[in-house]
């Protein structure tokens, strides 16, 4: 609505951001091809696509330094969670046991997801801010 207060073709403009979208895709996968000689649509699943969520959520929704954040946290959640068998004896790292690394990773997904909505919305980021904040004003805490 507001962008139509301001004149903007609505139509024009939202086909204009699909196009531009579309080709940065299509530029993604030709590198991705270029990379791995391949190009197998199975790996791309809905895992992928929670953990591309989860990335921006938990780096804070809106920034890019956020969004960079959460992009590293996300990726060193599996080097961690392959490193719990080892600490916790009751989860396995065999697929077929229950309580495995893999179960626990996408259960890990889900609570930092909700966790961060819910108690931190600005996600990583925000901390940040927060921490920068107070350290630019130590000695003086009002």
């Amino acid at each position: 609505m507001a962008a139509e207060m301001m004149a903007i073709n609505l139509p024009r403009t939202k086909t204009l951001a699909f196009a531009i979208s579309s080709f940065y895709a299509g530029c993604s996968g030709a590198l991705i091809f270029m990379i791995t000689g391949f190009f197998d649509p199975a790996s791309f699943n809905l895992l992928l696509s929670v953990q591309f969520i989860a990335m921006v959520l938990i780096g804070g929704a809106g920034t890019v330094s956020g969004a960079l954040m959460g992009a590293l946290f996300i990726s060193l959640l599996p080097t961690l969670t392959r490193e719990l068998p080892n600490y916790l004896t009751f989860i396995s790292s065999s697929v077929t046991d229950t309580p495995n690394i893999f179960q626990l990773q996408s259960i890990l997904y889900g609570l930092l997801i909700v966790g961060f909505l819910l108690f931190e919305p600005r996600g990583l980021f925000g901390i940040w801010i927060r921490i920068r904040n107070y350290w630019k004003g130590w000695p003086f805490s009002y």
